[in-house]
């Protein structure tokens, strides 16, 4: 646990960066608690320059939990393109329906109320309380914990479980009496200017001198992980089945890796299986037809953080109609259409030739991102 002098050195250099640093963004003008509860769930996992034009979209169609309560949870999933992990527009709705259906369309403001509502967890409930209500709430989301982690532990694996315990307890402990509100956009500030994950800007920081990890070595300090081992990557096919004009796409189920977004049918490859016989397993296993799989129309490689994928994409013609067996949703699309649904980032490049050049594609390069 940092002492006492320590606490107060990082507050206080903490504000004073953030006075003459801070971004100015909408939701810091906010009181309202939907607000808050719509821009932190934009924030997760997605960059601050993409939420800024649909956050204000968002409201403007959405401008209360009890309009948003009110509409198909479908209309808040399309009105949440393009920015993807489609589950938290299904939570936002979620907390809409539970916020009018208990506590006439509002939000509470006691902590262990607001941890009752399903997609509200510890760092939200923190973040609603501090913002919204001037409460004294800690917050620790990734830019937090990177920033407490480095500063005050240095050492170890900032992911585990005993870790992370340990840096809400430093949460809790540098919290100031005072600007709370401030303090906590201060830490999300600077984790995302001065202190990010890859490239820390250590020459400038004001904490460099109560830092445990200055100079930051990201071989040494950045995890105490050994670096993972390149793999080999997993081949997947795909099929791209052009019926006048239309492609086949199908849903994700949910509760799968990406559930809810659109891709074209297909799989993982067996060992020893080819990719033409795995493209034809798989589009009879899922869709029930049987395939005639053309020339390779696309291919790319794309890094995930377990695992690295070898796509490639197949012109297909199909035997009949397709009649999905696991329950998964399919439509014919077509092709000026194919932007409007929400594909994983590897499909990304490929939907936008399909619907600018047609079907008639050269094999092309790998790519990582």
């Amino acid at each position: 646990m940092p002492a006492p002098p320590a606490r107060q050195a990082f507050r206080r250099r903490l504000l004073g960066w953030y006075d003459r640093n801070g971004r100015a963004l909408p939701w810091r003008d906010a009181t309202d608690p939907y607000h808050i509860l719509v821009s932190e769930i934009m924030l997760q996992q997605t960059q601050v320059d993409r939420v800024l034009p649909k956050y204000h979209e968002w409201l403007e169609r959405f401008p209360s939990l009890a309009d948003l309560a009110a509409r198909p949870v479908e209309e808040a999933v399309e009105a949440w393109y393009p920015l993807g992990y489609n589950i938290r527009p299904r939570r936002l709705h979620s907390i809409a329906r539970e916020a009018v259906a208990r506590y006439g369309g509002t939000l509470p403001s006691d902590e262990a109320t607001l941890l009752s509502f399903k997609g509200i967890g510890r760092y939200t409930a923190g973040a609603i309380r501090s913002f919204a209500f001037g409460a004294r709430s800690a917050i620790l989301d990734t830019n937090v914990a990177r920033v407490l982690f480095r500063v005050f532990v240095g050492k170890g694996d900032p992911k585990a479980h005993a870790t992370r315990a340990h840096l809400w307890t430093i949460a809790h402990a540098v919290l100031p009496q005072k600007r709370v509100f401030d303090f906590n956009q201060a830490l999300m500030d600077f984790g995302a200017l001065v202190c990010p994950a890859r490239k820390p800007r250590c020459p400038v920081c004001p904490m460099a001198r109560v830092c445990k990890s200055y100079p930051f070595d990201p071989g040494a300090r950045s995890s105490g992980r050994a670096r993972r081992r390149s793999k080999r990557p997993e081949v997947v096919t795909a099929a791209v089945v052009d019926r006048k004009g239309r492609l086949l796409v199908a849903r994700r189920l949910e509760g799968s890796h990406m559930g809810g977004r659109w891709e074209f049918p297909g799989g993982k490859c067996e060992p020893g299986e080819s990719a033409r016989a795995c493209l034809r397993r798989e589009l009879k296993e899922e869709l029930g037809v049987k395939a005639v799989v053309h020339e390779e129309i696309y291919r790319t490689t794309y890094a995930y953080d377990d695992r690295v994928l070898d796509l490639r994409f197949f012109r297909c013609d199909l035997d009949g109609k397709p009649q999905p067996l696991l329950g998964q949703e399919v439509r014919w699309v077509g092709r000026r259409n194919l932007s409007r649904l929400e594909f994983p980032p590897a499909d990304r490049e490929l939907v936008a030739r399909l619907a600018k050049e047609g079907s008639g594609l050269k094999t092309q390069g790998s790519r990582q991102p």
